[in-house]
């Protein structure tokens, strides 16, 4: 089972490629597990914001996994993203990774309402107990923000092994939850722009849609700071912030997976009401790539 020191490192949230009709595209989802694997990341993650999964039945969120799992062959941790309004909900598709082979669950605070903390306490808590793998918190929802106050009590529950700091924080939230519990759980960071700082502090790794986009330019950051190369890692982030800045926050699986695209690996359209970007916008990304020194190939 997934433990505090298997959240680390580069840890790729995959895309969930779709056809035009928006139907799971499982061969481009293989193509994109296996050039993770053959890059070295240090995970793989089904289902969560950049893989759509807000917009996947249980039952898709579990073939996805079942492929992921069967890639990967046990050489690194397949994590499955639990994003929805309930519990009874998470619990229902936590079973399913679970039966389709995933080592942990990834697990945003619920959406759209808005729970006390004893609430969400009690949500967490209850999906580690019904279901029994273990969790890393995704604190992406600003209007349900985990804090390191509510951290500090969420750490008592004992499958909790990481949390995935993202827009439901910050580097001053990353900075505390570092130092007040990082000796009990992985503290891992995922605002794009701003790795190479998330890193300096001491997160453990990241869970970051630039992972997905730019994986090679990721796994480089992130060696160069386990080193303390922090000139070469510099150098990288600035190689990486134009591409990161072209992701936005609105419309974002349709830019993520443009940002894919245009590199030549055919992952289709994101499921509506995500559109696809404009011309304009695509040319910012064709420029945003080239200088990062990915290579370009075909839109699809």
């Amino acid at each position: 089972m997934l433990t505090k020191d298997g959240v680390h490192g580069i840890m790729t949230p995959l895309v969930t490629p779709f056809t035009e009709r928006e139907d799971l595209d499982e061969a481009a989802f293989r193509r994109e597990v296996g050039l993770m694997l053959d890059l070295g990341v240090h995970g793989l993650v089904v289902g969560g914001s950049t893989g759509e999964g807000h917009a996947l039945t249980p039952e898709e969120l579990g073939r996805l996994t079942i492929v992921a799992a069967s890639e990967a062959r046990g050489n690194v941790p397949v994590v499955a993203g639990v994003i929805t309004t309930c519990t009874r909900d998470a619990v229902r598709r936590g079973r399913v990774a679970k039966e389709a082979g995933a080592d942990g669950l990834m697990v945003t605070p619920i959406i759209y309402q808005v729970p006390s903390d004893d609430g969400l306490f009690d949500y967490y808590d209850r999906i580690w107990r019904e279901v029994g793998l273990p969790l890393i918190i995704y604190n992406v929802v600003p209007r349900v923000p985990v804090s390191p106050r509510l951290l500090r009590r969420l750490v008592s529950i004992e499958g909790l092994v990481g949390i995935k700091e993202s827009i439901g924080g910050n580097l001053d939230t990353l900075s505390e939850m570092v130092r007040t519990v990082g000796d009990k759980i992985s503290v891992t960071w995922a605002q794009d722009p701003l790795l190479f700082a998330g890193f300096a502090l001491g997160a453990t790794g990241s869970i970051s849609g630039i992972n997905a986009v730019l994986p090679q330019l990721s796994l480089d950051l992130w060696h160069a700071v386990e080193r303390n190369d922090l000139n070469t890692a510099r150098k990288i982030h600035y190689r990486m912030l134009p591409v990161a800045q072209a992701m936005g926050l609105d419309n974002w699986p349709a830019r993520v997976k443009e940002l894919v695209n245009l590199q030549g690996r055919n992952v289709g359209p994101a499921r509506r009401p995500f559109i696809p970007v404009t011309e304009e916008e695509r040319e910012r990304m064709r420029a945003a790539l080239a200088e990062a020194g990915a290579p370009l190939g075909v839109s699809s």
